[in-house]
C-alpha cells in the first residue's frame, strides 16, 4: 500500500475510534440510567477495537517488539467479549435482570472454555498438524457460540421491541446494525484498496451508535420498568389480578389468582373465567363495574371486593403468553400496565381491547367491622344497663364516702360509653360526602352551649363573620365540643379560662384553636397520640383525645398541641379547603 493509502487508512481508523469514543463519553454522562452500564461497555470495547485498528495500520507498529502480537490478541479478545456484553445489555433492557443463573454462567463459560483449551493445546506442543486441526475445530466452535450469543440478544430485543408501543422499531434496527457492522464487514475482509472491512464496520457502527444515543431511549428504564412492574408489582400483589378478553376468556393472571383458585396461571389462559372462578355467575364484569361477591377459594368461601378496568390497545401488547419461563412476558405486559384501581377508561383514550379484574379479599375486614360494631353496640347497651343497676344499689349504701365513690366511678363509665357511641357516630358521619361548613357558626353554637351549661367557666370566642370549609358539620362540632369539654373537665381552678379562636391559616387552611389556663395536657398523653396505637403498658386515661385525633384524621386535617403561657395548653385543629369571607 502506498504512503498516501496508509495515511488515509490510518486517518479512517482514527475517525472511527474518535466517533466511537465521543459517543461513549456522551453515553457515560447518562451512566445513572438503568440500562447504561452494559451499553457503555459495548461502546468502550468497540472504541478499544478502533484504537487497536489504528495501531494495526500504523507503519511503526511492526518495529516494536511484541506490539503486533498484542494488537492482534487485543482485537481477537474484544471480538470475543462484545457478544457476551451484548447479551447482558439485552437482558437488562428487556427487564429480565442481569443476575447470574446456571444457564447464564454456562453461557459465559462457553466464551472462555475454547480459549483455555487452545492455550492447553499450545502448551502441550503437539505436532503442527495436530495444533492446526485442533485450533481450527475450537475456533469454529467459538465462532458458532458467539453467533448464538449475538442471535439470542437480538431475539430478546426484537421480541420485546416489536410488541412494545413505546419502542421504535427503527431503534431496534439501528442498535442491531451498530453491533453487527464490525463483524459483518470484518468477515467480508478488505472492502477496497484503502480501508479494510473492520475499519468500514467501525465507521458504520460509530455512526449508528451516535444516532442511537442521541435519538432513542437506548439506556432508559421504561422497557425494564414495564417488565419489573409485571413481575415485581402485579405478581407481588396479594390481590388477584385477571386480564380478560371481551368474550370473558383469561388472557393473563397473577400468582395470587392461581393460589386462590388452585390453578396455575398458565393453565388458565384461554379458559372462560366462570369455569375457573366459582361464584362469578351473573356478576357484571363490564369495564367500570365494581362491587362485592362471594367466591369459592382454596381457603373456603370468601368475600371479595372487585373492580373492572378497561385495557387500551397500547396496554395490551402482543397478546397473552404465560409459558412458565421466568423470562417470559405474560400478556405482553398487559397485566403490568392495566389500571387496577377500578377506573373504566382505557389509558390514553385507546380503544379497549381487554379488561382487568382486581379481586380484593375483604372477608377479614368485613368480619372485623361487623365484630366491632356488634361488640360496641352490645357492650354499650349492657354496660349502661348494668351501671344503672349499680347506681340504684349505691343509693342504699349508708357510708356517704363509699356511696359517692361508687357513683363517681359508675358515672365515669356511663360517660365513657357515651363517648364510644359518639365516636362511632362520628366515624359514620365522616364517611359521607362533605358539605360546606361555616366554622364560625359552629364555634358560636358550641361556645353558647357551654356558657349555658357551666356558668363558672369564662369562655371567650374570637372568629370572623364567616369561615367556610368543605367538611362534615356534625364531626367538626363534636371535635370542638370535646376540646372545650376537656379543658373544663381538667381545669384546676373554680373559674377556668378558655379561649376559642376560629381563623384563616396559611396555605388555604382554616384553624380551630382552643387555649386554656389549666394544668395542660401531660407530655406522656401527647407522646402516646404521636406514637400511634396504645399498648397495655402505655395508654391514655380515656378516649377523649383519641376521639379528637381520629375525627381530625377522618376530616383530612392536622392536630397539634403546645403549652400555653403561663399555664395550660393550646390545641390547634387545621382543616383545609377553606373559603374565607371576613
Amino acid at each position: 500500500m502506498s504512503i498516501v493509502g496508509t495515511v488515509v487508512a490510518v486517518a479512517l481508523d482514527v475517525v472511527a475510534a474518535a466517533l466511537l469514543g465521543s459517543t461513549t463519553w456522551i453515553a457515560f454522562r447518562s451512566r445513572d440510567r438503568p440500562s447504561a452500564p452494559p451499553f457503555i461497555a459495548i461502546l468502550a470495547l468497540l472504541t478499544l477495537l478502533g484504537v487497536l485498528s489504528v495501531l494495526a495500520e500504523f507503519p511503526g507498529t511492526s518495529a516494536v517488539p511484541l506490539l503486533p502480537a498484542i494488537v492482534d490478541f487485543g482485537q481477537f479478545g474484544v471480538a470475543l467479549v462484545v457478544p457476551g456484553v451484548w447479551v447482558v445489555y439485552a437482558l437488562g433492557y428487556t427487564g429480565r435482570g442481569t443476575g447470574l443463573t446456571r444457564l447464564r454462567i454456562a453461557m459465559f463459560l462457553g466464551i472462555a472454555v475454547p480459549i483455555v483449551l487452545s492455550a492447553a493445546v499450545l502448551a502441550a506442543s503437539p505436532p503442527r498438524s495436530v495444533i492446526e486441526a485442533m485450533l481450527a475445530s475450537l475456533l469454529g466452535t467459538e465462532i458458532m457460540f458467539l453467533l448464538g450469543l449475538y442471535l439470542y440478544g437480538a431475539y430478546l430485543l426484537i421480541r420485546h421491541g416489536w410488541s412494545h408501543a413505546r419502542i421504535s422499531k427503527l431503534q431496534i434496527a439501528v442498535v442491531l446494525a451498530a453491533v453487527t457492522a464490525p463483524y459483518f464487514f470484518g468477515g467480508e475482509g478488505s472492502s477496497g484498496p484503502i480501508a479494510d472491512g473492520v475499519t468500514v464496520g467501525l465507521l458504520v457502527s460509530g455512526g449508528l451508535f451516535a444516532v442511537a444515543v442521541r435519538r432513542y431511549p437506548v439506556m432508559t428504564g421504561f422497557p425494564k420498568a414495564d417488565y419489573v412492574a409485571r413481575t415485581r408489582v402485579v405478581e407481588a400483589l396479594r390481590e388477584a389480578v385477571v386480564v380478560l378478553d371481551w368474550e370473558g376468556h383469561v388472557l393473563d393472571a397473577n400468582a395470587t389468582t392461581g393460589e386462590l383458585f388452585d390453578r396455575s396461571p398458565a393453565s388458565m389462559i384461554g379458559e372462560p373465567i366462570h369455569s375457573i372462578v366459582d361464584g362469578l355467575e351473573g356478576t357484571d364484569l363490564s369495564a367500570g363495574a365494581a362491587g362485592t361477591v362471594t367466591l369459592q377459594t382454596t381457603k373456603g368461601r370468601r368475600r371479595f371486593q372487585f373492580s373492572v378496568s378497561a385495557v387500551g390497545d397500547a396496554d395490551a401488547g402482543a397478546g397473552a403468553e404465560v409459558d412458565g419461563d421466568p423470562d417470559a412476558e405474560a400478556a405482553g405486559g398487559a397485566g403490568a400496565e392495566a389500571n387496577v384501581d377500578g377506573g373504566s377508561d382505557a389509558e390514553g383514550g385507546a380503544d379497549p381491547v381487554a379488561r382487568t379484574v382486581l379481586l380484593r379479599d375483604v372477608t377479614d375486614r368485613r368480619t372485623r367491622e361487623q365484630r366491632l360494631s356488634v361488640l360496641n353496640r352490645v357492650l354499650r347497651h349492657n354496660v349502661r344497663n348494668e351501671l344503672d343497676v349499680v347506681l340504684a344499689y349505691a343509693d342504699r349504701i349508708d357510708d356517704a364516702d363509699v356511696r359517692e365513690g361508687i357513683r363517681e366511678s359508675a358515672t365515669d363509665l356511663v360517660e365513657l360509653s357515651d363517648k364510644a357511641r359518639e365516636a362511632e357516630d362520628v366515624m359514620t358521619a365522616s364517611a359521607s360526602s362533605p358539605e360546606p361548613v361555616d366554622l364560625a357558626a359552629v364555634a358560636q353554637d358550641v361556645v353558647e352551649e357551654f356558657r349555658a351549661e357551666d356558668a363558672d367557666a369564662e369562655i371567650a370566642l374570637t372568629c370572623p363573620d364567616e369561615l367556610v370549609v368543605s367538611s362534615h358539620r356534625s364531626v367538626v362540632r363534636q371535635v370542638l365540643s370535646e376540646l372545650v369539654d376537656n379543658a373544663i373537665e381538667h381545669a384546676d381552678r373554680s373559674s377556668p379560662g378558655i379561649e376559642v379562636t376560629v381563623r384563616a391559616g396559611p396555605d388555604g387552611a382554616a384553624e380551630l384553636v382552643v387555649a386554656d389556663d389549666g394544668p395542660g395536657i401531660p407530655s406522656r398523653e401527647r407522646k402516646i397520640l404521636d406514637a400511634g396505637p396504645e399498648t397495655q403498658l402505655e395508654h391514655g386515661s380515656g378516649i377523649g383525645l383519641w376521639f379528637v385525633s381520629w375525627a381530625v384524621t377522618q376530616l383530612g386535617g392536622e392536630l397539634s398541641f403546645r403549652e400555653n403561657d403561663p399555664t395550660g395548653s393550646v390545641v390547634t385543629v387545621r382543616l383545609y379547603d377553606a373559603e374565607y369571607d371576613a
